[in-house]
Formats: structure tokens, C-alpha cells, sequence
């Protein structure tokens, strides 16, 4: 069976979220390229995911450490968490995403209506490059498709009336400052809605255990590789 994991490669981590019962809500830094041209630099509130057969986990290799939590099928429908649209950079679609995105700006000939605007940005905020740089690993010409990502992204009105898209330059000088406007809108879980917790140690399993007084049969080791 396939789950939906958000992961960690920090046992802290996982157990603040476990304990708060809520998952952090961030800016992310994106590129997209149509072949060798940036055509969008931004940063956009999200929280990722990604799906991986659990009875086969253990063969994968996990980008983002070996901490996780997966959460159930209902919750993932209820708050509109939906896979990532890969894209090769030499597409037609990549092409039209292109068209879309220089017909939104301010400076376009034509002016779009705001909710056509607010539709083009989020299509874009669920739009990745099949290959590209990953910046967390410092590797170029990553394959992204391997991570079966899925995204949370908020509407506006989810975020006070926030920006789903901010300028990248304007956000990386301001990081701390953006994403502290973001803080009062973390996505709640109830523990009843975890299906399976992925930890690194014995003693991590006992401590989990212990602390949320669960189904023992409901957490796991992580025994993948990381990229």
C-alpha cells in the first residue's frame, strides 16, 4: 500500500511535530528553467510529501533523511495535498508554463483578471522540473521525478491573505521574517490520522511508543538509503 510520508533527518524534529501535532508551514525556493532560460524565481509556502510503497520503503533511496510520518489517505484528500507535476524543461509543456507565467506579469499587454493570476501562480506552485540543480545537495542535473513528491499549499485566505509567491531574491535576504508571518498556519493532524512513524533506532521506537501510547505495530524502522 502507498502512503503519502512527510520526512525528517531529525529525531527532534519528528517529535515536535508528533507532539504539537502539526506540520511547520515554509516558504520554498523554486527555479524553473525552459531549456537553458530561468523563467521563474520565486518562493512559495508549502509542505512536502512523498509517496512510497511501504512494504518496499526499505529498498528506496530517501532524500531527506530517515525520520518520517505518514498520515492517513482522508487526511491527505481534505486538505487538498496533490502530487507534483513533473516537467522536462524542453516540453511543450514546459512551454505553455512559460506562455502563462510572462502573461501574468504586471508589466504584460495585457492584463489578466486576479483570480486567473492567483490560478497560473498556483498550477506553477505545484510544477516542478524533472531534472535540475537540487540545491539541498548541492548536485547538478538532479532527478526530482525519484521523489514522488506531493505538495501542501495554502490559499491566500489559508495564510491570512499572505503571497503564495514571493520574489526569491526579496525572500532569501528576509527568510526569517517571511516565514514568521507564516508560523500561526501550520496543518494540524490528529493522531488518530498517522498510520505509520519511521524512526532510526530501537530506542526511538520504544521512546515513540511510549510517548504517543500507540499501536506499536505502527512504527517502523528506517532502514533506506539516503541520497
Amino acid at each position: 500500500m502507498k502512503q503519502i510520508i512527510h520526512f525528517t533527518s531529525d529525531f527532534e524534529k519528528l517529535k515536535s511535530i508528533i507532539v504539537s501535532q502539526s506540520l511547520k508551514l515554509n516558504y520554498c525556493k523554486e527555479e524553473f528553467y525552459l531549456g537553458d532560460k530561468k523563467i521563474s524565481s520565486a518562493a512559495h509556502p508549502m509542505i512536502s510529501f512523498s509517496e512510497y510503497e511501504i512494504s518496499t520503503i526499505n529498498d528506496e533511496k530517501i532524500t531527506y533523511g530517515r525520520f518520517g510520518i505518514a498520515l492517513s489517505q482522508s487526511w491527505v484528500e481534505k486538505h487538498r495535498i496533490h502530487p507534483v507535476l513533473y516537467i522536462d524543461k524542453n516540453s511543450i509543456l514546459a512551454n505553455s508554463l512559460a506562455d502563462l507565467l510572462k502573461a501574468r506579469r504586471k508589466n504584460a499587454k495585457t492584463q489578466l483578471a486576479p483570480h486567473v493570476r492567483l490560478s497560473i501562480m498556483t498550477i506553477k506552485c505545484f510544477t516542478k522540473n524533472a531534472k535540475g540543480f537540487n540545491s539541498y545537495f548541492n548536485r547538478p542535473n538532479f532527478d526530482f521525478r525519484k521523489e514522488n513528491e506531493w505538495r501542501y499549499v495554502p490559499t491566500k485566505k489559508q495564510i491570512g491573505g499572505g503571497l503564495i509567491s514571493q520574489d526569491r531574491s526579496k525572500y532569501i535576504v528576509k527568510q526569517d521574517y517571511y516565514n514568521k508571518k507564516l508560523e500561526p498556519y501550520s496543518l494540524k493532524f490528529r493522531i488518530k490520522d498517522i498510520e505509520w512513524i519511521f524512526v532510526e533506532s530501537n530506542e526511538q521506537l520504544s521512546e515513540i511508543i511510549k510517548l504517543l501510547q500507540i499501536d506499536k505495530q505502527k512504527v517502523k524502522l528506517s532502514n533506506w538509503q539516503t541520497k
